[in-house]
């Protein structure tokens, strides 16, 4: 059962990396860094799977395949309506400029 359970952890851990990598790569790149939005990406799934597996643990006390199936699941589920919706804002607007960058960046205790 656990050797099981780790065969599919590895090989879904791979094919999430694959399909999350090159979508943040995309959208990275309109922002001006492709290697932070790839690896955004790429975490943001793990989040999910992470999240998911502890919540089947928590309320079950037990780790089933069909756990891991359903995380790994929904977390690819997530990334790809995140993925069209943000490459949908960027479209609209035409390219990335700061104003697509919501709120205010700054920190009134660190001014002088």
């Amino acid at each position: 059962m656990l050797k099981d359970s780790v065969k599919q952890i590895v090989i879904r851990s791979i094919g999430l990396v694959l399909a999350t990598f090159f979508g943040g790569t995309a959208i990275g790149a309109v922002a001006g860094d492709w290697l932070m939005g790839s690896i955004i990406g790429v975490g943001s799934a793990f989040a999910v799977v992470l999240t998911t597996i502890g919540v089947a643990v928590a309320w079950k006390g037990t780790l089933e395949l069909s756990d891991i199936q359903n995380a790994y699941r929904a977390a690819v589920a997530k990334s790809d309506s995140d993925a069209v919706k943000d490459s949908l804002e960027v479209i609209e607007d035409g390219d990335f400029d700061w104003d697509d960058v919501e709120g205010e960046d700054r920190d009134p205790e660190l001014e002088d």
